[in-house]
């Protein structure tokens, strides 16, 4: 078998209580509301759910071919996914509402980290057009002059472009980067819809105050961070134990790949390549890694998968290593932490 999980990096609250989640089938969920009062609503019933789609960058990240993202509902009015590549490298994004110059909006939080080096962007909506699926963010003190993000979103797919001055560097500003999304799934995004009775019209956070005297909505340092990643609602945590087949022909260059997935990769020892789709959360580990916790998971059931690539082509394929238990499952809960021992002991035909 082979499969491919080259990824990413950076790219990328009260009034009335109105809205309720509706049942279209029984695993199918769309979020529906006739609140117009909070600036973007529209935009926390479209973004829920499993997406994956192709990466286009000018960065030194690169371009690549899949990035998988798990939004699903934290509270009644904010939504996120936590992504990483390897234990240095981070996107977390969220949506939820803020109150900014006496309107409720929608914002959005970044929070990246490539290379040990890290930062977190805010920017909230300033333009709509719910008809043609299209939203905007920008920097919630400068606008437009310095970052916005666009989404357009079209049947289940969105279209997602990040324009900034690349650190004040350029002007006027230029495309950072392109994701292009199609929609696996919104099933799981939708049992913590109804947890929650999401999407509600309700402020998470006030941001009247949080950014003055800042020239721009942009920390590189957590210190000052108005909403750290701990502060996150309802997510838990995985500890991974990792072991080796102590006869396997290993050397200090492998690596190692944690992968967890909603639904199984494998029926028996067929595998399902289709279902690469419900990829949720992955990470890149040195060979030699025996513990790692992954945190930020949404609480929820889990397939586990754990391969040892032998040269490092992010390709796991004949001749790699992995878990011979392709239905090794665990649950986490919101403030759990699961322990999970992952035993990589199968030589891939």
């Amino acid at each position: 078998m082979k499969t491919k999980f080259k990824l990413f990096i950076l790219i990328f609250g009260a009034l009335s209580m109105m809205s309720q989640c509706l049942a279209q089938t029984p695993s199918e969920r769309t979020y529906v509301s006739n609140n117009d009062k909070v600036l973007g609503f529209e935009f926390m019933k479209k973004i829920p759910g499993l997406w994956n789609g192709p990466v286009s960058s000018a960065t030194s990240a690169g371009s690549f071919t899949s990035w998988y993202v798990d939004f699903r509902p934290i509270s009644s009015a904010q939504v996120s996914q936590f992504s990483m590549l390897d234990s240095n490298t981070v996107n977390n994004m969220s949506f939820f509402i803020v109150k900014h110059n006496n309107k409720l909006k929608v914002a959005l939080r970044t929070e990246g980290c490539f290379k040990d080096k890290c930062c977190v962007t805010y920017e909230v909506m300033d333009s709509v057009n719910d008809a043609k699926g299209y939203y905007r963010f920008s920097d919630v003190v400068s606008g437009v002059k310095r970052a916005f993000t666009e989404f357009v979103f079209q049947d289940e797919q969105f279209v997602m472009k990040v324009y900034t001055t690349k650190f004040n560097k350029v002007n006027p500003l230029e495309l950072h980067s392109t994701f292009t999304a199609k929609l696996a799934t919104r099933e799981y995004a939708s049992q913590t819809g109804v947890r929650f009775n999401y999407p509600q019209p309700v402020m998470i956070k006030d941001f009247s105050d949080e950014f003055k005297n800042m020239k721009e909505s942009i920390f590189f340092s957590f210190e000052n961070d108005p909403y750290k990643s701990e502060a996150q609602p309802y997510v838990g945590s995985a500890s991974i134990h990792i072991s080796i087949n102590p006869e396997f022909d290993t050397k200090n260059s492998d690596e190692i790949c944690v992968l967890l997935t909603t639904e199984p990769l494998f029926e028996g020892i067929q595998y399902l390549k289709e279902n690469l789709k419900f990829i949720s959360k992955y990470v890149y580990l040195p060979y030699g890694t025996t513990n790692y916790t992954l945190k930020n998971v949404h609480p929820g059931k889990y397939y586990i998968y754990t391969f040892l690539d032998r040269d490092k082509d992010k390709k796991h394929g004949k001749g790699d290593y992995m878990s011979s238990n392709t239905i090794q499952s665990f649950i986490v809960t919101d403030k759990g932490d699961a322990t999970v021992n992952a035993l990589i002991d199968f030589v891939i035909p």
